[in-house]
């Protein structure tokens, strides 16, 4: 079982969980449609609102999975959009916030990780790395009738679907790492 936290930053920020099953003979959609402890939700507001909001959930699902669910923290990923600025797109703040929101997500992470002291023998705290995935590779999972099947389409909730599609393209690469040579 792995946990999966996806992150789709942006003026409204999706975001899905779930607790699935890395190791299923089926296919990412099926794996998907099947995950337990899941919800979802999108993060409006303000940049320092929405990361401050973005770790608060975070860390209520990996305390979860950790202590109700007992999996191991290497057991949870941390999905994020990586945002790319294409050639032609007007530069401001509207277009950049997907990636002020990341990366303020990911620093606010790193500082809260580093106040509660991970050089103390044993370490208090486990930081798990990000993931970062091109909103392009997601895209391709984010059909409405995959989305179905995936137990993922949430009418009128975009940016939901889109954090669902990471979900599904992150278990997608953990099946093929399980498939034999």
């Amino acid at each position: 079982m792995r946990g999966i936290f996806c992150v789709d930053p942006g003026q409204s920020t999706g975001v899905a969980w779930g607790i699935l099953d890395d190791h299923s003979r089926g296919t990412a959609i099926e794996a998907v449609a099947n995950r337990l402890e899941s919800d979802s939700t999108t993060v409006t507001g303000k940049e320092p609102d929405q990361i401050r909001e973005l770790y608060r959930l975070w860390t209520y699902f990996k305390r979860r999975c950790v202590r109700v669910n007992q999996l191991e923290p290497d057991w949870i990923d941390l999905v994020i959009e990586d945002f790319v600025l294409f050639p032609g797109e007007k530069p401001g703040r509207n277009t950049t916030t997907p990636e002020r929101i990341a990366w303020g997500f990911e620093g606010y992470r790193m500082a809260m990780y580093d106040r509660h002291r991970p050089h103390a023998d044993p370490p208090q705290r486990h930081l798990t790395p990000a993931i970062w995935q091109k909103s392009g590779a997601a895209h391709r999972f984010s059909d409405r009738k995959l989305l179905t099947e995936a137990n993922a389409w949430i009418r009128g909730r975009e940016h939901e679907r889109s954090a669902f599609a990471h979900m599904i393209l992150r278990t997608n690469v953990l099946l093929d790492r399980q498939l034999p040579a």
